[in-house]
């Protein structure tokens, strides 16, 4: 509970301090990067070596794919059923598949399965969401742009990530024990995490809304939050997995819309107030259909 109330608690101060102008206009990204090249390697360094390698931890890692499969097909039909512009078909295609598994999805899984659950939550994010934010996502970015990305810009991206490098790290050091002194380091590093990522939210939170927007914005709401969840649970079902592992998958898929899709989004003049609209709401929805979700999974 108290783990809850610390990313509410951060939220509104993040958004508090929006609306005081109380931190510099681009605030927000200095404490983005402090999470990608400190705190979320931090977490990931400490938390990985405690995983048990067994077809649990494959889980995650396939059910991403399948999720994100199906929210980029049923996006793409829609769009196409629903005649979208192209700019909104891409934005769609980027914050309904990709959610935000990472810097929300992580802190969530925490508060509401506690930290034996971090490491499924890593492999879900790092080998799912992340790549698939550095290889689909700036293909669909690019394909409705009328722009390219060359794929050994992708495979640099991928490979120059610093929480994917920690993840290769974590893997190769499984077994080889840390230093007492990096024992006691990096739990005190991972835990500033969810603050910095929670006021880093509230700094960036948007709300704003177009009249002609409602019909793909209430779709995909739907889409993020009820159907993206229910295909997870089914998948679980249909491969007889159960445990914290299937938890995990289910609330992965029942996160947000990524926050970083948004930006791909935004930057590539994708209906941008669409797409911060989906990114805003899909937030603050979530907060609560997680937590309802958490139910749901046994």
């Amino acid at each position: 509970m108290s783990n809850l109330v610390l990313i509410i608690l951060c939220l509104l101060l993040g958004i508090l301090f929006q609306r005081l102008k109380a931190f510099p206009p681009n605030a927000s990204l200095s404490l983005n990067a402090y999470v990608i090249y400190v705190a979320l390697p931090a977490l990931i360094l400490n938390e990985i070596p405690k995983l048990r390698l067994d077809h649990h931890a494959v889980l995650p890692v396939v059910a991403a794919w399948l999720v994100m499969g199906f929210c980029a097909l049923i996006t793409y039909l829609t769009a196409r059923w629903r005649a979208w512009s192209s700019e909104v078909t891409g934005a769609m295609l980027l914050v309904v598949t990709l959610g935000n598994s990472g810097f929300l999805g992580i802190p969530l899984i925490e508060a509401h399965l506690g930290a034996e659950a971090i490491p499924y939550a890593i492999l879900y994010d790092q080998f799912g969401t992340f790549i698939a934010l550095n290889t689909f996502g700036i293909l669909v970015a690019g394909y409705y742009a009328n722009t390219s990305s060359h794929w050994l810009d992708l495979c640099k991206n991928i490979l120059r990530f610093p929480p994917f490098i920690a993840l290769i790290f974590a893997f190769l050091l499984r077994g080889m024990g840390y230093p007492d002194w990096l024992l006691d380091v990096l739990p005190r590093i991972s835990s500033t995490l969810v603050p910095v990522v929670m006021v880093a939210v509230g700094l960036q939170w948007q709300l704003r809304l177009e009249s002609d927007h409602l019909e793909p914005l209430g779709i995909g709401l739907v889409y993020i939050l009820v159907l993206a969840p229910a295909f997870a649970l089914g998948v679980c079902l249909l491969l007889g997995i159960r445990g914290l592992a299937a938890q995990v998958v289910v609330l992965e898929a029942a996160m947000p819309a990524m926050i970083s899709a948004g930006v791909l989004a935004i930057s590539h003049n994708l209906a941008p107030r669409l797409a911060s609209s989906l990114v805003g709401y899909s937030l603050m929805l979530a907060l609560v259909s997680v937590w309802l979700w958490r139910f749901v999974v046994v």
